[in-house]
């Protein structure tokens, strides 16, 4: 397998997805730090009694934003120029702050002159429901509520700025048959009109 060093891959997709799950299958095959939306997030959710089903209010992601900015030039400055990431994020079509969040990160990718593959994740509202009401979310500052989810899946659109789980693995030197879904029966194909979609659990 070739080697890569300085890219930026970027999975986003609703909530609840498996977007670190993946990250974290990722890693087995490309030497990366993975910098989970939740790596950030949770800095200020773990000091306000955030539920994980009741909206949290404008002032949390205001202090969000702040310390994304502070990670991002950490990684602009201060990491090494070979170094690999995979970043995470829930973006919704349509929400302003998902395009702007979007453009940082390509951002980021472009001042380290690093190789950017953003790769969108969909899934079955079903499965998000499921995947969200899974034990050990709430332990994580994750939202847990899974009518909103389904709800979210049903009526939203992930934001559209696409390449194919087949684009990010061809890139890594690795075919992409070697991670798959487990158990749901969709198709992994079909790159060129539908992005990958994630279901239940992925083999390596």
């Amino acid at each position: 397998m070739a080697i890569i060093q300085n890219a930026l891959i970027y999975l986003f997709g609703f909530s609840g997805t498996g977007k670190l799950s993946i990250a974290r299958e990722l890693q087995t095959l490309v030497p990366c730090t993975i910098v989970d939306n939740h790596l950030i997030n949770n800095v200020v959710l773990s000091l306000i009694d955030a539920d994980g089903k009741s909206p949290l209010l404008p002032l949390v992601w205001e202090h969000i934003a702040r310390i994304r900015a502070v990670v991002f030039d950490t990684i602009r400055t201060l990491s090494g120029s070979q170094r690999n990431f995979i970043f995470t994020n829930e973006l919704i079509e349509g929400v302003e702050v998902a395009r702007r969040v979007f453009a940082q990160v390509a951002e980021v990718a472009s001042s380290r002159n690093a190789k950017f593959l953003p790769v969108r994740l969909l899934i079955t509202p079903e499965e998000l429901a499921r995947r969200v009401a899974s034990p050990g979310r709430a332990a994580l500052h994750k939202g847990t509520d899974a009518a909103a989810a389904f709800r979210k899946a049903r009526e939203q659109v992930v934001l559209i700025e696409t390449h194919d789980i087949g684009t990010l693995l061809r890139a890594a030197g690795r075919g992409e048959s070697c991670i798959r879904p487990a158990g749901c029966g969709l198709p992994v194909g079909d790159h060129k009109d539908r992005p990958y979609i994630v279901c239940q659990s992925f083999v390596v």
